[in-house]
C-alpha cells in the first residue's frame, strides 16, 4: 500500500493534479489517502473498539456538544447500566438523567434517549433499524447519525456527514453548499464499498483535527496537493478551477 502511495504522489509532483488524474483515479486517490491516514491516527474510543448498532447510536447521542474524551470516561458505565433500548425504555427518566449528569445537557440527552427507546421498542422490537429511511425517521436522528449507525454499527456502506466533514469537503472540492445534505451526493460516490468505516472515521478525524475551522493545517493533510482550497491559497487558480470541475463531476444520485 505504501508503494502505491508513493507512486501516486510521484505522478502528481510537478504537474497539475487535474491533468494527471482521471475521474476514477481521483476517487481512488482520495479514498486511499484518507484510509491510510486514518489507520495511522485511529483513536481507540470504546464505541470504536467494540461496535454494535446500539453502542454507536448511544455514543452519537452522548457526543452531541461535548468532547470524545468526556464521553469515553462515561460510556462504559452507561452501557453497562443500560445494555439495550428495553432497559432505557423501562427506566425512570430521572435515573437516566442521573447517569448522564457528568456529561452536561443531561436532561436533553435523557429525553432523546427515552424518545428513541420508545420508538425502537414499539416499532422495531428493541432492535436499532438497519436502513437509512427508518433511521432518519427516529426522533432526533439525522443523516450523520444514520450514516454512523449503518457504516460503523452494521458494516454497511453509507456516508457519515457532520459539520467537520462538510468543512473538509468544502475546502477540498471548492463546492459551496447551502446545507449539509448538499454533500450527500458527493459522499455516496466517494465512500468505498470496502473500508468505508476507516474512510468515514478518517473524514471525521481529518475535519476535526487537521482541516480545523479556525485554520487548516494543510502541511499535515494527506489531501493537500489535490485540494482546491490549498491550490488557491498558493495562487494556482487555473489548477484549482480544473480540479474543482473534476470534483463536481463526482456527484452521484442518491438512491
Amino acid at each position: 500500500m505504501s508503494g502505491r502511495s508513493s507512486a501516486g504522489k510521484d505522478r502528481l509532483r510537478g504537474s497539475s493534479s487535474c491533468q494527471v488524474l482521471s475521474r476514477e483515479e481521483l476517487i481512488e486517490e482520495v479514498r486511499r489517502r484518507i484510509i491510510e491516514w486514518e489507520k495511522r491516527h485511529w483513536a481507540p474510543y470504546p464505541w470504536r473498539v467494540k461496535r454494535s448498532p446500539y453502542y454507536i447510536l448511544i455514543a452519537e447521542v452522548l457526543l452531541k456538544r461535548t468532547t470524545r474524551q468526556a464521553v469515553a470516561r462515561e460510556f462504559h458505565k452507561f452501557v453497562q447500566r443500560y445494555p439495550d433500548f428495553y432497559s432505557i425504555h423501562n427506566a425512570p427518566i430521572g435515573d437516566i438523567e442521573k447517569a448522564l449528569r457528568n456529561l452536561g445537557l443531561y436532561r436533553q440527552r435523557a429525553k432523546q434517549l427515552k424518545e428513541l427507546a420508545k420508538a425502537i421498542v414499539e416499532k422495531y422490537n428493541g432492535e436499532v433499524p438497519d436502513t437509512w429511511e427508518n433511521l432518519v425517521s427516529l426522533p432526533g436522528i439525522g443523516p450523520y447519525t444514520a450514516g454512523a449507525v449503518l457504516s460503523f454499527g452494521y458494516g454497511k456502506k453509507a456516508p457519515v456527514l457532520d459539520s467537520n466533514v462538510a468543512r473538509l469537503l468544502t475546502r477540498l472540492t471548492g463546492k459551496q453548499a447551502k446545507k449539509l445534505d448538499d454533500f450527500l451526493r458527493l459522499l455516496w460516490e466517494l465512500v468505498p464499498d470496502e473500508g468505508h468505516d476507516y474512510f468515514n472515521y478518517g473524514l471525521i478525524d481529518l475535519g476535526a483535527v487537521i482541516c480545523h475551522y479556525r485554520q487548516p493545517y494543510c502541511d499535515k493533510c494527506p489531501l493537500s496537493d489535490i485540494c482546491v482550497y490549498r491550490l488557491r491559497s498558493e495562487g494556482k487558480e487555473e489548477e484549482a478551477k480544473c480540479l474543482e470541475v473534476l470534483y463536481d463531476s463526482l456527484e452521484h444520485r442518491v438512491t
